[in-house]
């Protein structure tokens, strides 16, 4: 795969996560207060970071 095509697919998985993290944001200001749904948003803001290049997020550095 070359560098252009890793790139778009970087952005790509990018864009996803940042889906669904506004999904779960609008849900908390709903009124969902439950852990399951903080600790996902901590995952997935997590592994945005480490797509951004700071992969020490990921084991919470």
């Amino acid at each position: 795969m070359s560098y252009f095509g890793q790139q778009e697919e970087l952005g790509m998985e990018y864009r996803r996560i940042a889906r669904r993290l506004d999904d779960l944001y609008a849900a908390q200001l709903g009124g969902d207060s439950s852990v399951y749904t903080r600790q996902r948003i901590g995952r997935l803001e997590a592994l945005q970071q480490a797509l951004m290049g700071c992969p020490g997020a990921l084991s919470g550095e």
